[in-house]
């Protein structure tokens, strides 16, 4: 089992993608997520406070498990692992992002479309990719036709999931969780609606 498989054990089986407003809702949000069952998150690199919400996140709730989304590049890299993240996750697949993450023995999920991008994932050593954005890359359809292929290739699904479609990825074996945005909506962290929020990961498988 992968190091990203082990943190996803003491959680449930959904990874919030987080683009934080602000700082302030970076400790109730998590905290509400918690509360509902959903132990490991992503913070996406799309605001201006996501590298101060991984510092401070890491340093006041070290029993979570926070990653970096987003990540696009060596300079994202390094700031994301001095900031203290525990996991990486790209949009898409750059061999010098994973081998620089594998040196330092961090999680690194690169997204994929392709089975040309599995290949290069599967042979650079990764066992967990993300396929993204996971709707318009054949969803589970494509993750199903993968198995075959890539029997040891596992899949953590982001991008046009929803609370109503998650369980039919989650379905699939070779599927180790989902992400989105749908936990942590927009509209709910400007109200600061924390138990809405945790209600939401409450429900989640």
């Amino acid at each position: 089992m992968s190091p990203f498989q082990q943190f996803l054990q003491r959680s449930k089986k959904v990874v919030p993608v987080i683009a934080l407003p602000s700082l302030e809702v970076a400790l109730p949000l998590v905290d509400a997520l918690a509360a509902g069952g959903v132990t490991v998150v992503e913070i996406t690199l799309r605001t201006d406070c996501a590298l101060d919400a991984i510092a401070l996140l890491t340093r006041e709730r070290p029993q979570l498990v926070v990653g970096a989304g987003t990540v696009k590049n060596a300079q994202q890299l390094q700031a994301v692992l001095s900031a203290g993240a525990r996991f990486i996750v790209c949009p898409g697949l750059d061999l010098r992002l994973v081998e620089a993450a594998q040196k330092v023995s961090v999680p690194i999920l690169p997204g994929i479309m392709t089975p040309t991008e599995l290949m290069q994932a599967e042979n650079a050593g990764l066992d967990t990719v993300k396929l993204f954005p996971a709707t318009l890359a054949g969803g589970v359809e494509f993750i199903t036709a993968m198995q075959a292929v890539f029997p040891a290739m596992k899949f953590f699904p982001t991008g046009g999931i929803s609370e109503t479609t998650l369980q039919d990825f989650l379905n699939c074996g070779n599927v180790v969780c989902v992400g989105g945005s749908w936990l942590t909506p927009a509209k709910l962290l400007q109200q600061q609606d924390w138990i809405k929020i945790r209600e939401i990961a409450a429900r989640c498988p």
